[in-house]
């Protein structure tokens, strides 16, 4: 969508928060409140989901699983980053 691709730059910038260990983590939700501090409500909701929706893409592969972790289920983070050092 026209005026949406500086959001895959941003996506990028954000990942750099997320948390390595056994796997890769999500973009902690405390990232994106700060990319998005003083825009309207709905622009920031988009902005989330849209982040939110790449971010598991990027998760199943960087992870190589099948499935993305539910967003702000940190456990359920945990067992998709790990699911492949688990054999599952």
């Amino acid at each position: 969508m026209d005026g949406f691709g500086g959001w895959y730059d941003d996506f990028w910038r954000l990942s750099t928060e997320r948390q390595i260990g056994m796997g890769v983590g999500p973009i902690p939700q405390s990232a994106i409140d700060r990319h998005v501090a003083g825009w309207s409500d709905e622009d920031a909701d988009m902005f989330e989901f849209c982040i939110r929706e790449m971010d598991g893409v990027f998760l199943m592969r960087a992870n190589k699983t099948e499935e993305a972790p539910a967003p702000g289920n940190p456990m359920e983070a945990f067992r998709s980053a790990t699911a492949a050092r688990r054999g599952k």
